[in-house]
């Protein structure tokens, strides 16, 4: 048997501040991973337009309403040292899109005589595709879905954080589209240029991730394939919005209807992945998950983030199955693991601008303009026909 071997006091002693030193580092890095708790949560209103009518009216009623955002965007643009390669380029793609998409080249026609621009101006608004350099703020979003099978109330659910450059806060509206020959479309997006989440009357939603391809090329614009999805009257026509085999690139384009169908279509300008929720929920960041889609990925060294909060959103939701309402997919929404880049993101330069929940077996949008952590949520029940 061997005897203890008593420690010594300068041994104690020099365990305690080691100890303390550990405690104080852990405590640093628990302070850098956490943001400061709100005192109050703001209460941020969101600009409301509605627009009525054909293609080229609703545009103009857009432009109308919504022209120093536009006119800001296009002044934006023209600063740029390559606008006239821009400009050049985007006349590329509008050539695309006039061929296959008229409908919403009437729409950007309507909304830039409006307010007094040439189409080939704004139209590069509306062509990400054109290098990152001139489009800098399109770098993240978290969606967060789930089906009548497991939330509490039977409700089939959509939660999406929107994440880009802090200034773009500032230009969050919603358009309330009644547009002849589609469903009522009620969207959310910056400056009223091109929509980043929506659902419609017919019980679709759209919501999604940028993923960046290595494949873009010229094409229809990504961002159109958002507003065709959003006028589909059935899932089947909304895929094939998301599948147009003239694109330039695509987003992964979340689908839901209101029977709680739920497909993720991970997208490049060449090929594409249905990925199909089996268990009732589903979760997508800005990285390609089908494994024969990841030879796209354009930086496979900057995924890091997007795989975190991709597993986090699956641990949120799959603990909580049959117990899903909207204010726990708020909650989630407002997670802060590996803060700052979490599912809530902060940040100087880019961070989540607005966070949505929409409810499709009630028709209802619940949105929070800024970090939902900060930021208190307004409900929206726009629809004229329920």
């Amino acid at each position: 048997m061997k005897r203890k071997t008593p420690v010594s006091r300068i041994g104690l002693v020099l365990l305690v501040f080691f100890a303390l030193q550990a405690a104080l580092a852990w405590a640093e890095d628990r302070q850098a991973q956490t943001p400061p708790p709100a005192a109050e949560l703001k209460d941020i209103p969101v600009p409301v337009i509605h627009v009525k009518g054909s293609h080229y009216e609703v545009g103009y009623q857009i432009g109308t309403q919504l022209k120093n955002l536009v006119l800001g965007e296009v002044a934006e643009m023209k600063k740029g040292p390559d606008w006239k390669k821009v400009r050049a380029e985007a006349g590329l793609f509008l050539a695309y899109t006039q061929k296959y998409l008229p409908e919403y080249v009437a729409e950007i026609k309507g909304t830039a005589d409006a307010v007094g621009v040439e189409l080939e101006d704004l139209f590069p608004a509306l062509c990400e595709e054109i290098g990152d350099e001139n489009y800098p703020f399109t770098r993240g979003c978290s969606d967060l879905i789930a089906s009548n099978d497991v939330t509490a109330d039977g409700s089939v659910l959509a939660a999406h954080n929107n994440d880009t450059g802090t200034s773009t806060q500032e230009s969050v509206v919603i358009v309330h589209y009644q547009v002849d020959g589609e469903p009522e479309i009620v969207a959310v997006g910056y400056g009223g240029l091109g929509i980043s989440v929506g659902y419609n009357s017919a019980g679709i939603s759209l919501t999604g991730n940028q993923v960046d391809s290595n494949d873009m090329r010229v094409g229809v614009p990504r961002l159109l394939l958002v507003r065709k999805i959003l006028a589909a009257k059935t899932l089947g026509d909304a895929i094939d919005a998301a599948i147009l085999k003239e694109r330039a690139s695509n987003y992964n384009q979340v689908i839901t209807d209101a029977s709680g169908e739920i497909y993720s279509i991970e997208g490049s300008a060449t090929d594409y992945a249905p990925l199909y929720s089996t268990d009732g929920y589903l979760v997508h960041t800005n990285h390609y998950v089908a494994p024969y889609m990841r030879h796209f990925e354009f930086d496979p060294q900057g995924i890091t983030s997007s795989i975190i909060r991709y597993n986090r959103g699956n641990r949120l939701l799959k603990k909580n199955m049959g117990r899903i309402t909207v204010d726990m997919l708020k909650g989630f929404l407002s997670d802060h693991v590996n803060y700052p880049k979490s599912l809530c993101r902060h940040g100087d330069y880019v961070k989540t601008t607005f966070s949505v929940v929409i409810n499709l077996t009630t028709g209802t949008m619940h949105l929070a303009r800024g970090n939902p952590c900060e930021v208190k949520y307004r409900e929206y029940n726009l629809f004229t026909k329920h």
